[in-house]
């Protein structure tokens, strides 16, 4: 690496991270379509108790996914001595902790659904939000952090105040969120890429 792209780096570090939002917006973008297929045929094909245990495995699945990907970016910004590293790992510990949680449950209800996208989206908020109070220097990308932070941190507390409702338009929602949560990281890291 050049000494220019190390500089750029130690000013910016999360130009050395790109490559982590850009596989945490695919894989959410992924998920929030097979989310969303599968809340069309919700009830239809399948009994309840057997598809909220495979909405079970989908959500515990990509949550402990998205906490292996960040655990993987800890390690990465550790190794490169970037000063966002303890806040990278205690997200992939949350999500971690959060998606083994949900797998070995594996009996949703339409109420522990909603419960569990809301408090996984308030996770996600804080850490995101945090993460943009931490590189705040980081003029060109701070808004899209602070955006994605609080919009998570929204639709958070939405679920987790409307965790009565019933499983479809639970999933749709929490489709919605994981559709628009991938097209902000996306974005981030396209931007940081170049």
């Amino acid at each position: 690496m050049s000494s220019r792209a190390l500089n750029l780096a130690m000013e910016r570090p999360l130009t050395l991270c790109w490559w982590i939002f850009a596989v945490r917006g695919g894989l959410a973008v992924v998920f929030a379509v097979v989310l969303f297929l599968t809340s069309i045929f919700l009830g239809i094909f399948f009994f309840d108790p057997v598809t909220l245990v495979y909405l079970s495995l989908l959500l515990g699945s990509f949550v402990l996914s998205n906490g292996l990907l960040l655990a993987v970016a800890a390690g990465f910004a550790y190794e490169h001595r970037l000063h966002l590293w303890w806040l990278a790992l205690g997200e992939a510990c949350f999500a971690l902790l959060l998606g083994v949680y949900i797998g070995i449950s594996l009996m949703l209800t339409s109420q522990s659904l909603a419960l569990l996208a809301g408090i996984h989206a308030l996770g996600t908020g804080c850490f995101q939000t945090a993460l943009a109070i931490k590189l705040r220097e980081d003029r060109p990308n701070l808004l899209m952090l602070i955006v994605g932070g609080v919009f998570s941190l929204c639709v958070g507390a939405v679920f987790l105040e409307h965790f009565h409702q019933a499983a479809r338009p639970t999933t749709q929602a929490l489709a919605g969120y994981e559709l628009v949560n991938g097209i902000i990281w996306s974005v981030l890291a396209f931007r940081l890429r170049r």
